[in-house]
């Protein structure tokens, strides 16, 4: 699949809403990496699995660590330039460049490390949000690449809420075809993968009278929302002829964002977390980068 067609998405996006134009200008940088084979060269040395445990667990990743840091520099330059002081500091508080430090972003955000994050963030002038945000965006290309490289041979009797290959909680669920069988979408590698229409996804619970699904007026709306009452988690579900590509869903994500709004505004929440923690690590050039906080 050609990164065309997800930055054509985005920039409709931005002509639609223009108030989202920073943001998604940032977002536009990644898009355009999502499907692009250079990331493919080096796959994930992984830890043995369960049927609980995402195929990155434990695994050893080994991204280009010149093309993480081109990729970081990129998007704190847009973000800059656009004015998102927040999310990427500023030019004078930020570290100087080197591959470590964006190898050290990089693996907080794949380990979903907050606390290395907002010490970076301290040092560059980003505020610890925007610093989390901006960092989530690296290493979705490389994660893409993972979800490539397991493709033909996808995880097998995968019954959790969580994805398979990255631990992420799924940004949408697809109901797909006449069947309108329900499909999970992971917004950080883009895979997917089958689950009970009558399930939580993150409570597990299957009771009828506690889940529940808040609709809109609009009768073109594709989206919907499942909500559990139970654990006041929400998911947004998509109807759809077939699948959505991978390179896509994260703008997909984003084009569906009043319906979160929707959900927060009725008491509804995802976890703040990752699904699973994936305590991955990292090798790259023969050499394991500093990890720990400080050396970010």
């Amino acid at each position: 699949m050609s990164a065309t067609s997800a930055v054509s998405k985005l920039d409709t996006l931005i002509t639609t809403n223009p108030e989202w134009t920073a943001w998604l200008c940032v977002v536009r940088e990644v898009a355009a990496e999502l499907s692009s084979p250079s990331w493919d060269a080096n796959p994930p040395r992984t830890a043995v699995t369960s049927d609980l445990t995402p195929l990155l667990a434990g695994a050893v990743l080994r991204p280009d660590d010149r093309a993480v840091a081109r990729l970081l520099d990129r998007l704190s330059g847009v973000a800059r330039t656009q004015g998102l002081h927040a999310l990427a500091g500023d030019v004078e508080h930020a570290q100087e460049k080197s591959s470590d430090a964006a190898l050290a972003v990089f693996l907080a955000a794949v380990n979903g490390d907050h606390l290395a994050l907002d010490l970076r963030a301290s040092r560059t002038g980003a505020s610890p949000e925007g610093m989390r945000t901006l960092a989530q965006l690296l290493p979705m290309p490389y994660l893409h690449a993972c979800a490539r490289h397991w493709a033909s041979s996808p995880v097998s009797n995968w019954s959790q809420g969580y994805c398979p290959v990255c631990g992420a909680w799924p940004a949408f669920a697809e109901l797909r075809g006449v069947e309108r069988a329900r499909h999970l979408r992971c917004g950080r590698c883009g895979v997917g993968w089958p689950m009970p229409v009558l399930a939580c996804i993150y409570c597990a619970t299957t009771d009828h009278e506690t889940l529940g699904s808040l609709v809109v007026d609009d009768k073109k709306s594709r989206f919907a929302l499942d909500v559990c009452r139970g654990c006041s988690g929400y998911l947004k579900s998509y109807t759809t002829l077939q699948a959505t590509p991978a390179d896509e869903v994260l703008a997909t994500d984003l084009a569906s964002v009043e319906f979160d709004l929707a959900a927060i505004e009725r008491g509804f929440l995802q976890p703040p977390g990752p699904g699973f923690a994936l305590r991955a690590s990292l090798a790259v050039a023969g050499h394991v980068p500093p990890s720990a906080p400080r050396g970010l």
